[in-house]
């Protein structure tokens, strides 16, 4: 374990951790919106500050007509596109640290990069999130003319659970798949069938399971979390394209990582999980730290095997 990743655990354990657990402790039952907007207020605060001094060359355009999408290196003679669908729970957005890690991801992968602000619950509960971010894929195929062979979903927590339910939700229309997919540190689970959502909370520098039930009331409302389309590890999987998943060993979302490349390996399914040692919640979106430089190497290998540039 790097000395940058002591660092950051350290800083999360001490003040982003226990803010989670006394937001989900102080939660007045009938008024969840409270608590939502305390964790917006403060996550707005904390992306101006993780961002205040960044400077990139690559380019970020508004997209006409479609003021909930973002292109990140969209350059001509650029074969390759990432749909990236970020993290947050489904309830909040940063959308500054996602501008960063898209423009460090584009670069690095020789590809554009659309991000979508897909909307969020308690506003827009399910399914909402989950069409906007297969409303995202038809746009870029049918819309943009773009080969599902040279398309890659990736999405990381929320955003990581909505790229396999985008998967699903390709898998039932008349889409084609894409090349393939990388999932970092997803929620697959909302029935919290995974042991590590309880053995490590105490490990887990950043999220705690105090809040997670908070957040699958208000995103999934009375839909049965069992379902194949609400949790993936329930679903028929055999019609995924390759699956890349990563996990931190101490984070209490590592076994639904684990399970869900598990079972597409199971289904038929190229699959492979890259688990990571005490490393924090989705690492590789964090600049700076050598783990996540290790990460981003694995990510682009997969990449150029499964979606050549």
């Amino acid at each position: 374990m790097s000395w940058q990743v002591k660092v950051l655990n350290g800083t999360s354990r001490v003040i982003v951790k226990p803010f989670v657990k006394r937001s989900a402790a102080k939660t007045v039952p009938g008024n969840e919106q409270a608590t939502i907007d305390k964790l917006r207020r403060w996550v707005v605060r904390l992306d101006k500050f993780l961002t205040r001094k960044h400077t990139s060359t690559v380019s970020v355009e508004s997209v006409e007509g479609q003021p909930s999408y973002l292109w990140i290196n969209n350059q001509p003679d650029i074969k390759r596109t990432i749909l990236y669908l970020h993290g947050g729970g489904m309830i909040i957005h940063v959308p500054g640290m996602y501008k960063q890690w898209a423009q460090r991801l584009g670069a690095a992968a020789n590809a554009r990069v659309l991000l979508v602000d897909y909307r969020l619950a308690p506003e827009y509960p399910y399914p909402a999130s989950n069409e906007d971010c297969l409303a995202a894929y038809q746009w870029l195929v049918k819309e943009q003319g773009i080969n599902p062979d040279t398309i890659v979903v990736a999405g990381d927590s929320a955003g990581g659970y909505l790229t396999l339910a985008t998967l699903l939700g390709i898998g039932q229309s008349e889409l084609d798949n894409p090349a393939c997919a990388i999932a970092l540190s997803p929620l697959t689970d909302f029935s919290f069938g995974s042991p590590s959502m309880f053995t490590n909370e105490g490990a887990d520098p950043l999220l705690s399971n105090r809040l997670i039930p908070l957040v699958r009331d208000l995103v999934l409302g009375d839909y049965l979390c069992t379902d194949p389309m609400v949790s993936p590890v329930y679903a028929d999987l055999s019609g995924y394209p390759p699956l890349q998943v990563h996990v931190s060993s101490n984070e209490i979302l590592r076994d639904d990582g684990v399970r869900i490349a598990r079972l597409a390996r199971q289904q038929g399914v190229v699959s492979e999980i890259c688990e990571w040692h005490k490393t924090t919640h989705v690492h590789p979106i964090f600049d700076g730290l050598p783990e996540s430089e290790l990460a981003m190497e694995k990510m682009l290998v997969f990449m150029d095997r499964h979606c050549p540039k």
